[in-house]
C-alpha cells in the first residue's frame, strides 16, 4: 500500500512541476526520465519486498488428510449407488426386488492435464462402467501460499534452442497424450514450434534483428562488399536492388544449439545468413559467372573475411549499426553491453505471475492461468494392488499413469497379457490356500481374495497394509522420473503422514523394481518418513485402504508444481544446517563414470581455466559421478546442491538435483538436438537462471561470460 501512496504522489509532483514551472520540453523529458527512475526503484523494492515460498507451503484439509477422503467415501456409500452398480444374481433374474448391490473397482479413466477434481470425477470412465467405489477430494493452496508462490521472484530466459523446437522435440499442445506418459517434452513458452523459434537461443536473436534492419538498409551494407570483391565488383547490382528489398522474405534464422564462443558475433552472423540468401536468389552470383557450390561458398568467405578484419571500413562500421540495442535495462554495464554484443544472451527478472507457458493458460483448471490445478488424492477401500487388479480392465490408478506399462510391461491400453494371471494362479496354489483349486480363472480368484482378505486377513494370500499411497508410475526406474515425477507425489499430504494418528501399518507403493531401488528409503528420509515400508513391484498386495495421489505428470515439473516446491522446502528443513561459505561454489556435474560420458568437455583443462578466469570471489567444484561415496549418499547430493550459486552440466539426470538448489542460482545446461525443455522448467519455476549451452562448446570463457551475464539481474 505505501509502494502505491508513493508511485502517486511522484505523478502529481511531476505533473504539478510540469504546470508551475512551466517547463521547456526539454526539461519535460528531464524531470520525467527522473520520475521514471524513481517509479522503477518503487517498483523494485515492492518486488523484492513480496512473500516468499520460504515460508510454509499449506493445503487446505492437507494435514488431516485421511479423516476428510474417510468422511467423503462414507457418505457416498450412504448415497443410493448408480443403477449400474447394482447387479442381479442370475439364477433370480425375474425378482424385481431381490437385488445384490455389487461395488464395482471400475478404472478411472481420465486425462488429468490441467483440470481440477471437480471437472474430473465425473469423466471417470463411460456411464455403464463407472465406479462406484472411488472418491476424490482437492487440497487446495492455502490463499498465502498462493499469493506467495504467484509474486515469487523468478527469470525469463530463453529456455529452448532453435534445434529443441523441431525435429524430434514435439512443441504442439495437441499431440497425442498416451499412458506412456503426458510427454509435453518442456511446457515453457510458446505452443507452436513457430512461437519456440521466436523465443530460443538464434530465433530470439534473429527475430530482433529483422524487426529492426529493412532490407534496404541491410543491401547497403552489402553494397560496401560488392564494390570492392575481386569478383563481384564488375556486376552492376542497380538492377537486382528493388528485387531484393521488395521481394526477400527474411525467414532464415540462426540455427544455433545453445550458446557458444564463435568467431562471428550473432548479429554478423544474422548479416550472412541475409547476404547468402539475397545473392543466391537475385541473380548477383550469375551475372558475375558464379555457378559452382565453391565458388559460392568462396563468396561468402571473401565477405566473412572482409568484415572480421576490418580492411573494409564502411562494410566493418555499417554491419556494426545493424546489432538491435540492448535495452531490457537502463542501467547496462559495459561488460554485459559486451557479452550481448557477442552471445546475445537474455535474462529478465520476472515472477511466477508472469508465466510464459501458454500451456497453463489453456488449461481451465489452472489457478490464476498460471500454476497447475490444486493436488487431489483418489480414496478407496479393500483394494489388490498388482497385476490381479487388472482383471476386465478394473484397476485403481486414475488417467494416464499407465499402470500397465509400469506394472505389467505391457506398451498397450487394452486387455492384460494372456499370461498375467499365470504366475499369480501358481503362487497362490503352492500356498495351499483356499483358491488351490482356483486355475486360470482370475475374474473369480479376484473377487474371492478381496472378499476374504477383507474379511480375515490371516487368510490373505498376500501381504497385507492398513493403508497404502499408491505412487506407481510409469518410468519409475529411471533418476529423472523419480526424483521429479514419482517420489514427490506424497509431497502435499507429509504433515498428514507424519501426525500421530496415521495407521501404524501404512505403506507407500512404487510400483516397479529397479536399480533404484536401495536407494528409495533414502529419499523418503530426506522428508522426515524414516523407516516407512516400501512395496516394490511384486508380489501384489491387499491394502484395507488405498490413496492414489494425483499423478507426476511424465516430463513437466511445471505440472508438478506443487509436488516439487513441498519437498523441496521439506528436504532443505530436514538437512543438517549447513554453512554458507564465504565463496560462491560454482558446482560442475562430470560424468566420468556414465553410459554417456562428458570428460571430453568438462575435463580439468576446463575446471582450471574455469577457476582462473571467474573472479575470486567464485569456487569451482567438481560433482563427480565416479565418486561412489558421493553417489551412494542421496543427502550429501542434496547438500552439495544446496550451496551451489552456478551448476553447470549435460543434459541428464545429475540436474534433477537442481531441486535443491537456492533461488536465484545460474544453471546452464548443455543440450543436444532431441533433448527436452524439462530442466529450463525446472530452474524457472524455482527462481533460477537458465541458459542453454551447446553441446559442442568447449570455451570456458563462453561459461564465464554468461556467469559474470547473470550477475548483473
Amino acid at each position: 500500500m505505501m509502494e502505491k501512496l508513493q508511485v502517486v504522489s511522484i505523478a502529481i509532483l511531476v505533473v504539478y512541476l510540469c504546470v508551475a514551472l512551466n517547463l521547456s520540453e526539454v526539461q519535460k523529458l528531464k524531470l520525467f526520465d527522473l520520475a521514471s527512475s524513481s517509479l522503477s526503484s518503487v517498483e523494485e523494492l515492492s518486488s523484492n519486498s513480496s512473500s516468499s515460498l520460504s515460508d510454509a507451503i499449506e493445503f487446505e484439509g492437507a494435514s488431516d488428510f485421511l479423516s476428510l477422503l474417510r468422511e467423503a467415501h462414507h457418505r457416498q456409500i450412504l448415497a443410493n449407488p448408480s443403477p449400474h452398480c447394482q447387479r442381479r444374481h442370475s439364477n433370480n433374474a425375474t425378482k424385481e426386488n431381490d437385488m445384490n448391490v455389487e461395488v464395482f473397482n471400475r478404472a478411472i479413466e481420465v486425462d488429468w492435464i490441467g483440470r481440477n477434481i471437480s471437472a474430473v470425477e465425473p469423466t471417470w470412465s463411460s456411464p455403464n462402467r463407472a465406479s462406484c467405489n472411488f472418491v476424490g477430494l482437492a487440497f487446495p493452496p492455502t490463499e498465502g501460499t498462493l499469493h506467495a508462490a504467484l509474486h515469487q521472484k523468478t527469470y525469463i530466459s530463453l529456455f529452448h534452442t532453435v534445434n529443441q523446437c523441431v525435429g524430434s522435440f514435439q512443441w504442439e499442445r495437441d499431440k497425442p497424450i498416451t499412458c506412456l506418459g503426458n510427454n509435453f517434452g518442456g511446457t515453457l513458452g510458446a505452443n507452436t514450434e513457430k512461437g519456440c523459434i521466436e523465443e530460443s537461443v538464434g530465433g530470439y536473436q534473429t527475430m530482433l534483428w529483422n524487426k529492426q534492419n529493412s532490407n534496404d538498409a541491410l543491401f547497403q551494407c552489402l553494397k560496401h562488399y560488392l564494390r570492392t570483391d575481386e569478383v563481384l565488383r564488375m556486376v552492376n547490382v542497380t538492377p537486382y536492388m528493388e528485387s531484393v528489398v521488395t521481394n526477400l522474405t527474411k525467414t532464415d534464422y540462426i540455427g544455433r544449439r545453445g550458446y557458444s564462443r564463435r568467431d562471428l558475433d550473432w548479429s554478423t552472423l544474422s548479416f550472412f545468413h541475409w547476404s547468402d540468401l539475397a545473392l543466391k536468389s537475385t541473380g548477383i552470383l550469375e551475372s558475375a559467372g558464379i555457378t559452382t557450390s565453391e565458388e559460392t561458398v568462396g563468396s561468402m568467405l571473401r565477405l566473412m573475411s572482409a568484415v572480421k578484419n576490418g580492411n573494409n571500413t564502411a562494410l566493418t562500421k555499417c554491419v556494426e549499426g545493424l546489432r538491435p540495442p540492448m535495452s531490457r535495462k537502463t542501467n547496462n554495464t559495459s561488460e554485459e553491453e559486451r557479452i550481448w554484443k557477442e552471445t546475445g544472451a537474455y535474462l529478465s527478472a520476472s515472477t511466477m505471475q508472469q508465466s510464459p507457458s501458454s500451456l497453463l493458460r489453456s488449461f481451465p483448471g489452472s489457478l490464476h492461468s498460471v500454476l497447475p490445478p490444486s493436488p487431489t488424492a483418489i480414496y478407496s477401500v479393500n483394494a489388490l494392488l498388482g497385476t490381479v487388479v487388472n482383471v476386465d480392465s478394473e484397476a485403481y490408478y486414475p488417467g494416464c499413469t499407465a499402470y500397465w506399462n509400469a506394472m505389467l510391461r505391457h506398451q498397450d491400453e487394452g486387455a492384460p497379457p494372456k499370461n498375467a494371471f499365470v504366475e499369480t494362479d501358481l503362487e497362490a496354489n503352492s500356498n495351499g490356500t483356499i483358491f488351490a483349486s482356483l486355475k486360470k480363472t482370475p475374474h473369480i480368484l479376484r473377487n474371492e481374495i478381496i472378499k476374504t482378505c477383507a474379511e480375515d486377513e490371516s487368510k490373505c494370500p498376500y501381504p497385507t497394509y492398513d493403508l497404502v499411497i499408491d505412487v506407481t508410475q510409469v518410468f519409475c526406474g529411471a533418476f529423472f522420473h523419480w526424483i521429479i515425477e514419482t517420489w514427490p507425489r506424497i509431497g502435499p499430504f507429509l504433515d498428514g503422514l507424519l501426525a500421530e494418528n496415521m495407521p501404524k501399518n501404512f505403506a507407500i507403493r512404487v510400483g516397479c523394481v529397479s536399480s533404484l531401488e536401495e536407494f528409495h528409503p533414502q529419499f523418503f528420509d530426506l522428508v522426515g518418513l524414516e523407516n516407512v515400508t516400501l512395496i516394490s513391484g511384486e508380489p501384489p498386495a491387499f491394502a484395507k485402504e488405498v490413496i492414489v495421489p494425483t499423478e507426476g505428470f511424465s516430463h513437466s515439473p511445471l505440472l508438478n508444481y506443487w509436488n516439487l516446491v513441498v519437498m523441496r522446502q521439506k528436504v532443505i528443513a530436514n538437512l543438517e544446517p549447513i554453512e554458507k561459505s564465504e565463496y560462491k561454489t560454482v558446482l560442475v556435474i562430470i560424468r566420468d563414470a556414465s553410459r554417456r560420458p562428458d570428460t571430453f568437455i568438462f575435463n580439468n583443462k576446463f575446471l582450471k581455466e574455469l577457476s582462473d578466469g571467474l573472479p575470486d570471489i567464485y569456487k569451482v567444484v567438481p560433482f563427480r559421478s565416479s565418486d561412489k561415496e558421493m553417489m551412494a549418499c542421496m543427502a550429501c547430493q542434496a547438500r552439495a546442491f544446496t550451496t551451489a550459486d552456478v551448476i553447470i552440466g549435460s543434459h541428464g539426470a545429475g540436474l534433477s538435483h537442481t531441486l535443491f538448489a537456492p533461488r536465484g542460482a545460474v544453471v546452464m545446461e548443455r543440450v543436444a538436438k532431441g533433448d527436452s525443455g524439462i530442466y529450463s522448467e525446472l530452474a524457472f519455476m524455482l527462481g533460477m537462471k537458465y541458459f542453454p549451452m551447446d553441446i559442442e562448446e568447449r570455451s570456458s570463457a563462453m561459461y564465464i561470460d554468461l556467469i559474470t551475464f547473470a550477475d548483473g539481474y
